[in-house]
């Protein structure tokens, strides 16, 4: 994990960021972004680019803003880990371990488009998927999921799922951005009108594409590590979470989530060796 300093209209603002932790940790830019150097991404559209070098964050200048965006630059890391640490020894466990796991926010629509290609999915196969998805420079906006032949991709039952969401978006009228201005209950309900969306893929889109950070996805990491970590079966976990850590559900969410799978890939690593 390295220090850098965040470049905003305001000041120059010291921040932790260990950006491929970040940047490979299961949210959206694990699938929009790509790895170009052990500290490089680029945009798979082409609209960002992200270098960390001797603590130092280089922005490409026209996308400064929507780069800070995404690295939910406003987010004062170190008060958000401390207070998640609070008396809580599992957590304060996961911030020393990863102290720069920012939470980011990205397109709406790409998030959710992602996340429906995504279910019981490996990363591998959905950041084909997604790549995929672009075309012309761009992601492939509602509109042009309808016309677009998905057949190639190999989607599978997602590629149904994609295009009647797609279509409710492009043409009954549905609004991600709407959702944003929503509770975050009642956007979930919301977002599980959508097909193919279910519990966690809506909290995903919440969390990852609407900047609700009281969301609380809950995968198979996250429920496995809310039994082991608190004695909470998955069917609490939701409540316990929003009870627990209220609006920092989110980053409490991808704490557990890395710090399950890394666990995970130790010890298969170790097993191997």
């Amino acid at each position: 994990m390295a220090k850098m300093l965040l470049e905003t209209n305001h000041a120059r603002l010291p921040r932790a960021l260990d950006l491929q932790r970040t940047m490979e940790s299961g949210q959206t830019p694990t699938f929009t972004w790509r790895r170009e150097s052990e500290n490089a991404y680029r945009k798979l559209d082409g609209n960002g680019m992200l270098t960390l070098a001797e603590g130092k964050l280089s922005l490409a200048p026209q996308f400064k803003r929507q780069s800070l965006e995404m690295l939910r630059a406003q987010d004062d890391l170190q008060k958000i880990f401390a207070k998640l640490a609070e008396d809580d020894a599992v957590m304060a466990g996961a911030t020393s371990a990863f102290p720069g796991l920012r939470l980011t926010k990205s397109d709406a629509w790409e998030t959710t488009a992602s996340f429906i290609a995504s279910q019981n999915n490996n990363i591998p196969r959905i950041k084909k998927i997604v790549a995929g998805l672009h075309a012309n420079g761009g992601f492939l906006q509602p509109e042009e999921i309808l016309a677009a032949n998905l057949a190639p991709l190999k989607m599978g039952y997602r590629e149904k799922y994609l295009k009647a969401t797609a279509e409710m978006i492009a043409r009954n009228g549905f609004s991600l951005e709407k959702l944003a201005r929503l509770p975050t209950a009642e956007a979930r309900l919301q977002l599980l009108q959508l097909p193919g969306v279910g519990p966690k893929v809506a909290d995903c889109i919440m969390l990852y594409g609407l900047g609700k950070t009281d969301a609380f996805p809950l995968d198979v990491w996250v429920a496995r590590a809310m039994k082991e970590r608190y004695g909470v079966e998955s069917k609490g976990a939701q409540a316990f979470a929003e009870r627990k850590w209220g609006s920092l559900a989110g980053y409490a969410q991808q704490l557990l989530f890395e710090r399950a799978r890394t666990t995970t890939e130790s010890v298969l690593s170790n097993r191997t060796a």
